[in-house]
């Protein structure tokens, strides 16, 4: 009995070092002049931060291009006015199916 239990939290251990992605703060490539990213986790998936410092119209929201396998989906992030903060937008999968920001787009409103 043991050993079946040692073998079945070993196995859920490896499949949870599987599903879990590095912490990293990378810096995405800027998709507009004068915008910065920042890609960063977040449980079960990741998430992308993009400020912006002027531009067109009065704000903007970042869009995520959000992935887990073969499942593929956008994630609308917040509205925020240029100069004020940044637009969060979050991939947020599943215990064994961590989501991923595979890139992103800017909207300007």
């Amino acid at each position: 009995m043991r050993r079946k239990t040692a073998i079945l939290a070993a196995t859920v251990l490896f499949l949870l070092g599987l599903g879990i992605t590095p912490a990293s703060a990378t810096n995405a490539t800027p998709s507009r002049e004068g915008c910065f990213a920042q890609a960063y986790t977040v449980v079960f998936g990741s998430a992308i931060a993009v400020s912006c410092g002027s531009g067109e119209g009065v704000g903007y929201r970042v869009v995520a291009h959000c992935t887990t396998g073969s499942t593929f989906w956008y994630s609308l992030g917040t509205f925020v006015p240029y100069d004020f903060g940044p637009s969060v937008a979050k991939c947020e999968g599943g215990l064994l199916t961590p989501a991923a920001v595979g890139g992103y787009h800017l909207i300007a409103n």
